[in-house]
């Protein structure tokens, strides 16, 4: 057997932890153990991992520059737990982890690349100072090259991204995708309709939905003085919002100063995504940037017609006009254009709507993902054998 210890920022519902949530859950085996370690909270997920079986240790750590202090616990961890492997995911943990093998046991890491992190456009949409991200870039290129991991990245634009920005060797980087497990978007027949009566939606209106954390980077200002534009032609026309963060009090303010918050519907969190994106008739996803963007994945998965933002990651997800429509990112009249076409065309919404779910059970699968996986853990497992 060999155990991977899995280092993550926090256990939120997002993209990353998910993704993690989902690997460890149906890989581990009689040959293969997850622990699952995070910095810090929040921890959603963290009660699922746990009645799977799966062992999950919180480092309580600051949320500010964790990696600083994080060898003080996370070197006794690794010493007692002594994991064949180290897999860590997101910034804060990748240095977290490189450090801590450097200052402590040395256990062979796997790097899991979620982000086009050092992008100029990537700085700008997240709105993160340029020369903090300068030192962090120095930082991460420095322990990358004194721990030498094994590179991971969901996406190929993601790949490329840490090829110009890391220094790195295209041929060191594994490109294995993102999946999502059909299963966890089913819901009761009566949910989507329970959601549309709960939200005060009309039965017979034109939903539009977004998924995403409530954060600059996900374009959400743009879509709602884009929808500012739909609603005014479309009676009938709604905007679902679903998902929490740092910006969603100042987004409900927009809301209300463009006139539209009798029209826009907030619903925070949830856990019944499957049922949201039943309920809508289209998925509007304007982010300005994304590793692959899992949110839209799902939505194709559940065959709802998608229009997403013209980025290097979607280009990767969608065809334009075939599985999905793509506009200029951070541009509300093209955005707003294609919220219209959806709606006046609704053979166009139910082709394209089709086409995504074809292509997305086809390419993005779980069973797909976690057979990549699992081959790419047994490679380690006849490594480990031999080095033995």
């Amino acid at each position: 057997m060999i155990t991977v210890l899995h280092l993550v920022t926090s256990l939120t519902r997002a993209g990353a932890e998910s993704q993690l949530a989902s690997l460890v859950r149906n890989t581990a085996s009689a040959e293969l153990s997850h622990i699952v370690c995070y910095l810090h909270r929040p921890d959603d997920l963290a009660p699922e991992l746990r009645k799977s079986g799966i062992e999950t240790i919180c480092l309580d750590l600051p949320r500010k520059w964790p990696w600083l202090v994080a060898p003080w616990k996370l070197v006794p961890l690794l010493r007692a737990r002594r994991p064949d492997f180290l897999q860590t995911r997101l910034l804060d943990a990748d240095l977290s982890g490189r450090l801590s093998t450097i200052l402590g046991p040395s256990i062979p890491i796997i790097n899991t690349l979620h982000m086009p992190t050092y992008d100029a456009e990537t700085i700008r949409a997240a709105g993160w100072p340029p020369h903090k991200m300068a030192v962090l870039q120095r930082l991460d290129r420095w322990t990358a090259r004194a721990t030498t991991p094994r590179f991971i990245a969901i996406s190929e634009s993601v790949k490329r991204s840490a090829v110009r920005n890391l220094g790195l060797r295209a041929e060191d980087i594994r490109v294995i995708y993102n999946s999502i497990d059909p299963a966890i978007l089913q819901c009761h027949p009566d949910e989507p309709s329970r959601i549309r009566k709960d939200a005060g939606i009309p039965s017979g209106a034109f939903v539009y939905l977004n998924v995403a954390r409530l954060s600059p980077e996900k374009g959400q200002p743009v879509l709602l003085r884009a929808f500012k534009e739909v609603a005014a032609s479309v009676a009938e026309a709604y905007l679902v919002i679903a998902g929490d963060g740092p910006r969603a009090a100042a987004y409900q303010t927009l809301a209300t100063e463009l006139g539209i918050h009798d029209r826009v519907r907030f619903l925070g969190s949830r856990t019944d995504v499957g049922a949201c994106l039943e309920m809508a008739d289209a998925f509007v996803f304007p982010s300005l940037f994304e590793g692959l963007g899992s949110a839209s994945i799902e939505a194709m998965v559940k065959g709802r017609a998608c229009i997403a933002s013209r980025i290097e990651a979607m280009l990767e997800v969608f065809v334009d006009g075939k599985t999905g429509l793509l506009v200029t990112p951070g541009c509300e009249a093209a955005l707003a254009s294609a919220m219209m076409t959806l709606y006046r065309d609704p053979d166009l919404c139910r082709r394209l709507g089709a086409s995504a779910r074809a292509a997305a059970l086809e390419r993005f699968d779980s069973r797909q993902g976690i057979k990549a996986w699992s081959q790419f853990y047994g490679e380690l497992a006849s490594l480990t054998k031999t080095m033995a």
